[in-house]
């Protein structure tokens, strides 16, 4: 008779938990919009932190992604903030909302749809002014705006007289804070432009 052979007993399997996976760029882009819809800009701020050592190694930070999927990122929050109907102009109140619209704003892509970031450019102008009479902050954020005078089927085009405007209220901005110096960058600008235009700005307009 054949002696029955033993089967060997499996050891116990030594695996501990498996470390979390690094968000992925779909995923980040949900909570955004999740963040942006319920206001929580705790969540926002973690996501959008720029510096990746402030942040616990568990949370979700667009720091996983690589900078092409961070500028899409950025670019969603821009579009999907100033889309809502309820986010802003609440938001601006918050230091950590503004951190990260100065953080996104500076990690673009080439162009963002609808020329959102100018919009939001505009809206944080007007808050500033409006609400804070904070002239040098709403002076910043306007004169970062993108503007295009060559390519008029860009979304970032405008004529010569909607940008030399632009750096006039950026002038008057700093006159208000008695930041001459900037205020003459902000004039030298503006006169550069009319005198790029044949006969001036009133000229071409008439």
């Amino acid at each position: 008779a054949r002696t029955p052979k033993h089967s060997k007993r499996r050891q116990p399997s030594r695996i501990g938990p498996q470390p979390t996976p690094p968000p992925t760029m779909e995923s980040l882009a949900q909570a955004v919009t999740t963040a942006i819809q319920t206001s929580n800009y705790s969540s926002l701020s973690t996501i959008f932190s720029p510096d990746p050592t402030t942040t616990p190694p568990s949370s979700e930070t667009w720091h996983s992604l690589g900078q092409g999927e961070r500028r899409q990122l950025s670019s969603h929050f821009i579009q999907t903030s100033t889309a809502s109907p309820t986010f802003y102009p609440q938001a601006f109140h918050s230091p950590q909302i503004m951190t990260v619209i100065s953080t996104t704003l500076a990690h673009l892509p080439p162009a963002v749809e609808g020329a959102a970031d100018s919009v939001l450019r505009q809206r944080i102008f007007d808050f500033q002014v409006n609400e804070r009479e904070d002239y040098a902050t709403a002076a910043k954020f306007l004169s970062g705006m993108r503007m295009e005078d060559r390519e008029e089927s860009s979304v970032y085009y405008m004529d010569a007289i909607d940008r030399c405007d632009v750096f006039v209220k950026v002038a008057e901005c700093y006159l208000e804070e008695e930041l001459t110096v900037e205020a003459e960058g902000a004039v030298t600008k503006a006169g550069t432009i009319m005198e790029a235009v044949p006969g001036g700005i009133l000229g071409g307009a008439l």
